[in-house]
């Protein structure tokens, strides 16, 4: 499943999530993440990923289309985009707002997108390299779906197999010849379930399914499916995510 390897990177930042060295972006030991919380954005979404970022040791900060049209971005390290209706992210970000987030990523910011914000970076930013399957595992609709993962930084010491949430959840299809890690892989149907990317200098992860959401245990700060069994925590797996995109793990 791998469809190309991102090598020959000419920037190497460094930067330790924990404080004690400087990150190369903002000129301090902080890193934050922006994360969208505009119309559209699902509030289950991205209230789960400000717990699992804080669980990171990073800053948080809501952001919306108003900061990214005309408000200070120069201090986020990475701009994370949730789940929701990526429509509606690309009727409230104007241009000039989708083109100062495009420049920021270009020139070394990191980008994770879930689900919506996999569907934003694709058709409203298209930083990736290809389309989208709206419904990456056609037999499930919700429920707990295993995702394989290939050799890459991102999985560094994690299991072969995570068990993440679905939610009618995408895959990715890679042009040809395009360069995409495809990190993670769906069980049933083995359509791309993570993918990772370099645009310019800046490095980008998209996923499908729901990894910031931790089914049986309330840490994420929202009691959405938490009927459901979750197998193991994704949340080091999303770890590994942000830390490859501020060049903390080598490629």
């Amino acid at each position: 499943m791998k469809i190309s390897i991102i090598a020959g990177f000419a920037l190497i930042f460094l930067f330790s999530h924990c404080g004690d060295s400087v990150n190369e972006l903002t000129g301090d030991g902080i890193v934050t993440v922006g994360i969208y919380a505009d119309e559209g954005a699902s509030g289950v979404c991205y209230i789960a990923a400000e717990n699992m970022f804080r669980w990171m040791g990073f800053e948080t900060e809501r952001i919306y289309a108003s900061t990214l049209n005309e408000g200070n971005i120069e201090h986020i390290d990475i701009f994370y985009f949730p789940g929701g209706a990526s429509s509606l992210y690309d009727t409230y970000i104007n241009d000039t707002g989708k083109q100062r987030l495009l420049d920021a990523i270009y020139t070394g910011r990191g980008y994770i997108g879930t689900c919506g914000g996999a569907y934003y970076a694709t058709y409203g930013l298209g930083i990736f390299p290809g389309v989208m399957n709206g419904n990456g595992i056609p037999s499930l609709d919700i429920g707990m779906c295993q995702v394989y993962l290939n050799a890459h930084p991102i999985a560094e010491d994690q299991p072969a197999c995570l068990w993440i949430m679905y939610v009618g959840s995408p895959s990715f299809i890679p042009d040809t010849n395009a360069t995409v890690d495809v990190v993670g892989f769906y069980n049933l149907g083995g359509g791309a379930a993570l993918v990772a990317f370099q645009h310019g200098e800046g490095r980008v992860f998209l996923t499908g399914p729901h990894p910031e959401w931790e089914e049986d245990s309330d840490r994420d700060g929202v009691a959405n499916y938490d009927v459901f069994d979750d197998v193991e925590s994704d949340w080091p797996m999303m770890h590994n995510a942000a830390r490859w995109c501020l060049y903390d793990l080598e490629e």
